[in-house]
């Protein structure tokens, strides 16, 4: 019998999922918390045979879900470390498998792939694809060389627990390993470090410096009664169903579950962003009896302050540092947190419910899961513009089309979202490729309906330089692949 993927707030030991927890790979319901890793994007170069064989090989060091959460038991009793593998297959991994197509999970995104630029997509109400660019307005033509041609696979191998030169070998000796073994069929086309950053207050940050991963859905009572001694979710429910991450994979048993990844490797111009919040505030500022400065106007593109603060929330003692239990019920108009703000394009907390009478189990089912991590210089004030820094952009769902797509397409890059004139994202808006992105609505009194606002444009300072949309398999697929038929 199939798992009922509406529940919630369940523990990862429910004896009533153990079969589906064994079989799901780790990372998807809750991050493997690891500080150093490598993502290793492979092309399949065998048989469909040998392909079949290498893939075996690299599951045996997959970790599950049960996995996961035994390891990070043990590291807390112990302090042991323990390595982390996921593994994830493209479209054209399953074609190098010679998996028969109804086996193939069947997203039309995950089907046609990232630099695709002829399938259609239905993103409405908001705004319809059509095949006459990517949905994404990527410009492919600055991609990295190394996504530009076929990957059919990406392996992340992450350790934490131990210091940045420990891991360093450690993780250096994997792939060697690894090559010895699957060189012959397996070729790594190209290989991305990922590390996490903190600030002084120990909070997991990104290049601009603001803490990121505040208000990732959570599946897992542990979770959720975290995130009630935090704050409380009385706002804002944080809790999501299993079926916002799993869906059926159609390559294995009745417990068998994958989810669709999202990879994105995002490049930051970090002097350019804070440079252009300086021009922004300056603009505020003599516009406006206010004065603000660039941390403000940083916190009015985000929707947060550095340290997670949401810019909607205020009360007679300052800025109310609630993270994640908070909504726009009270702030309709974008008077206190502006429409266009990051946070708000991608997590609307009710606004689609109020301006489209949208159920809200709709906006909700948008939500996405980030398991993303920095790359690069960890310089935060760099004297050049476009450094080699910035997000491995990671997103786990049960619909690419349904969910990064359209949170991209439809929210994000939508200068009508959530009315028309509210421009694009500041942070991760993208227009066509060549296009100029109208300018956003902005104004520096916080919550006065009668302050005037002015047109600033902002955007540019994060591009895509490559990525792939893949399938991350049960292990009950993996294990057993056998020889195809006939071979």
């Amino acid at each position: 019998m199939s798992a009922n993927l509406n529940q919630t707030n369940i523990e990862i030991d429910d004896p009533n999922f153990r079969a589906v927890f064994h079989n799901l790979q780790g990372n998807i319901l809750k991050g493997h918390g690891r500080e150093h890793s490598r993502h290793l994007f492979f092309a399949l170069r065998g048989d469909a045979r040998q392909n079949r064989q290498a893939i075996r090989q690299l599951a045996e060091k997959v970790t599950s879900a049960l996995d996961q959460h035994q390891q990070q038991m043990s590291f807390k009793q112990t302090g042991q470390a323990h390595l982390f593998v996921n593994l994830m297959l493209s479209a054209g991994g399953y074609q190098q498998l010679d998996i028969d197509p109804q086996d193939w999970p069947d997203d039309p995104a995950f089907r046609a792939g990232m630099k695709d630029l002829q399938t259609p997509f239905d993103t409405l109400p908001r705004g319809d694809h059509t095949p006459t660019a990517n949905p994404l307005n990527d410009d492919i033509r600055q991609w990295e060389t190394g996504f530009q041609g076929r990957i059919d696979g990406m392996l992340l191998l992450a350790l934490g627990g131990v210091d940045a030169e420990h891991a360093e070998q450690v993780l250096e000796a994997e792939i060697q390993a690894l090559q010895h073994t699957c060189g012959d069929t397996l070729d790594i086309v190209l290989i991305q470090r990922g590390h996490v950053m903190r600030n002084d207050k120990g909070q997991v940050i990104e290049h601009f410096g603001f803490v990121d991963g505040v208000s990732n859905p959570k599946f897992l009572f542990s979770d959720l009664n975290e995130e009630f001694r935090n704050g409380g979710y009385s706002r804002n429910d944080p809790s999501a169903p299993l079926n916002l991450v799993l869906t059926k994979d159609p390559g294995g048993d009745a417990d068998s579950y994958g989810s669709y990844v999202v990879y994105r490797k995002l490049q930051q111009n970090i002097k350019g962003f804070w440079d252009h919040l300086t021009l922004l505030a300056n603009h505020l500022s003599e516009t406006s009896p206010t004065q603000v400065d660039a941390e403000y106007a940083g916190a009015l593109c985000v929707g947060r302050f550095k340290d997670g603060t949401p810019i909607s929330e205020q009360g007679n003692d300052g800025w109310s540092n609630l993270f994640n239990n908070f909504n726009y019920d009270e702030d309709v108009d974008g008077l206190r947190c502006p429409l266009h703000a990051h946070t708000r394009k991608t997590n609307p907390r009710g606004d689609t419910v109020r301006q489209f009478n949208s159920p809200p189990t709709i906006e909700r089912s948008r939500r996405i899961v980030r398991r993303g991590i920095s790359y690069g210089d960890t310089e935060l004030n760099p004297t050049q513009e476009w450094t080699d820094a910035g997000l491995l952009f990671l997103c786990l769902q049960a619909s690419i089309v349904d969910q990064f797509i359209f949170m991209q397409h439809t929210w994000c890059n939508n200068a009508g979202f959530v009315r028309q004139g509210t421009g694009i994202d500041p942070l991760v808006g993208q227009s066509p490729a060549d296009t100029a992105p109208a300018p956003q609505q902005w104004r520096a009194k916080w919550s006065n309906p009668n302050a005037d606002t002015t047109e600033f444009s902002f955007a540019g300072f994060v591009r895509n330089r490559g990525g792939e949309y893949f399938f991350m398999p049960s292990l009950d697929f993996l294990r057993q692949l056998a020889p195809p038929q006939g071979a």
